[in-house]
């Protein structure tokens, strides 16, 4: 296998020359494990390894299907991918499973796949249900700052527990003594809306940070939420750690869907600011009680002097 890597384009290329069900061609004789890809009985989608081991037992859902058969020589698990459309979402999975593989042990590659199929069983989801494109952009302002901060200053584990953005707590992200509240926006936005009293409103100082993008087109090797989320993946040591990120994208309604793929774009610029007393925000304190809720917006070009 020599370290190569197979791509999205390829593994679609290789799909493409099979026109009959129940045909599998082997990745290549290079890697590791025996994994073909091939369509089932039925003409759906499938990544196939047959190798030694012992089966544990496994759950699929309405998209990604798990199939474990016993042969005469060996074992075989099938990921099938039961849609006829949509499919780069499970060229990325294959992506992801062969090259994940692509120097290991044979013995180990069983137990390899499994965690992999687990973790992206999260993300896979048959519903027409999507984030809005603000939400895109909010998440990936999120996403961002665990990846470039959080990560960096807090370590994942703590961060990954800290960020309670998708919880639809108060504050993104609050650990120890220190709170942080995410936005993105488009770049030619000139302001930020706060959506509740309690996201800037708090005792201890805190801080506001604004991540400002700009739309490109979807040919342009810019920041998309898909490949955001499989960076963070790809970073994430340990597989309880993984299955926090997966969870939380689950709870803040991101599956991994293709449409996600046409919204890209460039970071230009962004901002750090001390939200303390002396910060213009509406607190709780200072409102009639009979006011249980208020949403508003501040304008950036005024909050110059609370940059961090």
């Amino acid at each position: 296998w020599r370290g190569i890597k197979m791509t999205t384009n390829e593994i679609k290329d290789k799909f493409d020359e099979i026109k009959i069900n129940s045909t599998y061609r082997r990745v290549s004789d290079s890697h590791p494990l025996e994994l073909y890809l091939g369509l089932d009985e039925r003409g759906f989608k499938t990544l196939r390894f047959n190798g030694n081991f012992d089966p544990v037992n496994l759950h699929g859902n309405d998209l990604l299907e798990v199939k474990q058969i016993k042969n005469k020589d060996n074992n075989s698990i099938l990921f099938i991918f039961n849609s006829f459309e949509n499919y780069s979402v499970f060229y990325r999975f294959c992506e992801d499973l062969i090259n994940q593989t692509a120097n290991i042990l044979p013995s180990n590659g069983y137990k390899i796949l499994v965690n992999r199929f687990n973790l992206w069983k999260r993300l896979f989801n048959g519903n027409n249900s999507y984030l809005g494109e603000s939400e895109v952009i909010g998440l990936i302002g999120e996403l961002l700052f665990l990846k470039d901060f959080a990560f960096k200053k807090y370590g994942i584990s703590d961060s990954l527990e800290a960020w309670t953005g998708p919880e639809e707590a108060h504050k993104d992200f609050s650990i120890k003594e220190e709170w942080y509240e995410i936005k993105g926006i488009i770049n030619s936005k000139k302001e930020v809306t706060i959506s509740s009293i309690e996201q800037l409103d708090s005792k201890k100082d805190g801080h506001l940070y604004v991540y400002m993008f700009e739309k490109m087109s979807p040919e342009y090797e810019g920041i998309s939420l898909n490949n955001l989320v499989r960076t963070i993946l790809d970073s994430i040591e340990y597989d309880r750690d993984k299955d926090i990120f997966a969870y939380k994208l689950k709870k803040i309604n991101y599956t991994f869907n293709e449409i996600y793929d046409n919204l890209v774009y460039v970071l230009k610029k962004e901002n750090h600011y001390i939200v303390n007393d002396a910060f213009p925000r509406i607190k709780a304190s200072n409102l009639p009680k009979a006011i249980s809720n208020v949403k508003y917006t501040i304008k950036l070009s005024d909050l110059d002097k609370y940059k961090e």
